[in-house]
């Protein structure tokens, strides 16, 4: 028996998404519920209809850049994800404000904390886990991540950035019965069952590498690398000249910063002057990898054949963060089908997120919390 369930609709209509959500959850007796919804939804209407009607769960969700699970997939629309109380025990959710990320982090876990009767930083990392959906259109993701080090130094944090169709005009998350425009939800849940943390990408490094020896990192721009302008030395090592570079060559060609023997994706946005802008920070001094492709469905199909096994149990529901740039490669591919075809194994919910989070931020990434 699954004791999963997920839920899809594509009603633009938020009272009407919600009317279908809540059905297609009719039965299940859900712990947690993470939904996620098009931009253009009211996420307060969503949240406060599947608290009313599940008022025993924790209820996080937010926006994207397109919504996924088992049951259908689209742009607009919503889908959602029950775990029922078989697989997660005690669990709390809060809300964390853009102002003050340090105070606010800090209240966020104390309130969390407080409702579950012990310190975040007590936690059984091989029974706890948590999920962030982090506000993702104003380049705050590394303070949000480090913010989450700070708090719970030991706790497996897995999670996204909320979307708004790619414009980074502002996103919304919902948590603890509130919805915040620039605000990330953090979820901390007891799990009752194996689970893993996913991390994978479709790229392996090449043999160039580069040092980035000027950087301006509040507006996340790499000016040189090795000593000379970023972008000329990029379109260089490319065969181009930088007045060639377009979006096709920054998504085919990431640079990468590789951890014993793991990639963690740094994807470039576009060229600025001499400079490039990434949409993840980098340090100065950091040697990154020209990154190369590997097939995506087959990829992600190898990791979550390894996580399976990992496991010890059947798959029995995933919640995932696929990186909008996955989400363009497989369009441009002709991969979208096959992808969501791949991942409908097993009940999950996903969102294609404008960034990934476990243990920092990174791009061009598929994260997630799979569990048995």
């Amino acid at each position: 028996m699954n004791l999963t369930r997920s839920a899809f609709t594509a009603h633009k209509s938020s009272v009407e998404a919600a009317r279908e959500l809540i059905a297609a959850l009719e039965g299940a007796d859900p712990r947690v519920i993470v939904f996620f919804a098009g931009i253009d939804h009211d996420g307060a209407v969503l949240g406060q209809a599947l608290e009313q009607r599940f008022p025993g769960a924790c209820v996080i969700g937010c926006s994207g850049n397109g919504e996924f699970c088992d049951r259908g997939h689209g742009n607009g629309g919503a889908t959602a994800l029950a775990i029922s109380s078989a697989q997660v025990g005690a669990c709390a959710a809060a809300m964390i404000e853009s102002g003050d990320l340090d105070a606010s982090s800090q209240r966020a876990a104390d309130q969390i904390s407080a409702r579950l009767g012990r310190p975040l930083r007590e936690l059984d990392p091989e029974r706890w886990a948590g999920l962030a959906l982090l506000e993702g259109a104003r380049g705050n993701e590394e303070r949000i991540n480090a913010a989450f080090g700070d708090v719970a130094p030991f706790l497996p944090i897995v999670g996204g950035s909320a979307g708004d169709n790619l414009t980074f005009s502002g996103t919304w998350t919902w948590a603890d019965g509130q919805l915040l425009r620039d605000g990330t939800a953090l979820l901390v849940a007891e799990m009752l069952v194996p689970f893993r943390v996913v991390k994978t990408c479709n790229f392996i490094p090449s043999e160039r590498s580069v040092v980035v020896t000027r950087t301006d990192p509040a507006r996340r721009l790499i000016l040189e690398f090795d000593g000379e302008p970023a972008a000329p030395y990029y379109a260089r090592a490319l065969g181009l000249t930088p007045d060639q570079l377009e979006f096709s060559q920054f998504l085919e060609y990431p640079l990468g910063l590789m951890i014993d023997g793991d990639a963690w994706l740094r994807s470039l946005v576009r060229r600025e002057g001499d400079a490039l802008f990434l949409a993840c920070a980098v340090v100065e001094g950091a040697r990154l990898n020209f990154m190369q492709s590997t097939p995506l469905v087959e990829d992600t199909r190898a990791r979550i054949e390894q996580v399976q096994k990992e496991l010890g149990t059947p798959i029995r529901g995933a919640i995932f963060f696929n990186c909008a740039y996955r989400m363009i490669e497989a369009q441009l591919k002709g991969l979208t089908e096959p992808y969501h075809a791949m991942l409908s194994q097993f009940v999950h919910v996903g969102v294609h997120s404008n960034g990934e989070s476990y243990l920092g931020h990174i791009n061009q990434t598929l994260t997630g919390l799979v569990f048995g």
